[in-house]
């Protein structure tokens, strides 16, 4: 009985760190929070990314906000995503006509993301109000 106690505590705390996405159960609620406007933080000031989402499909858009509020679209490439849930939690396909990548979601509430690339390389966001 006292070994199985052990096992118990010392597995346990291990399976709550590799959670580390508390706020979505599901694809539904992970588009809703990241839908919208947001910013990387120590990035380029006048770049913005935008994430156009439904049941799970979409769009990922980079603007450049000009002078007085102006938007105009950058030329970077903007791929189709989709939000995928996998063992790991979520993730986000970037399908650039073919050409697939894929970035972990490791934090996300209302106002802030984080993602992880495969590198393990983190880059965090903050929602930008529209």
């Amino acid at each position: 009985m006292r070994k199985i106690l052990i096992l118990i505590l010392t597995f346990l705390p291990i399976t709550l760190f590799a959670q580390e996405l508390k706020c979505c159960e599901t694809i539904l609620e992970v588009e809703t929070y990241l839908n919208g406007n947001w910013k990387k933080i120590d990035s380029e000031p006048d770049l913005e990314y935008r994430f156009e989402l439904n049941n799970g499909i979409g769009k990922f858009k980079v603007f450049i906000v000009r002078k007085y509020g102006r938007i105009e679209k950058s030329e970077t490439e903007q791929p189709d995503i989709k939000i995928l849930k996998t063992k790991k939690g979520f993730e986000i396909e970037h399908d650039f006509g073919g050409l697939k990548t894929y970035t972990g979601i490791k934090y996300l509430n209302s106002n802030k993301l984080i993602i992880t690339r495969k590198d393990g390389a983190e880059q965090e966001y903050y929602k930008v109000e529209e």
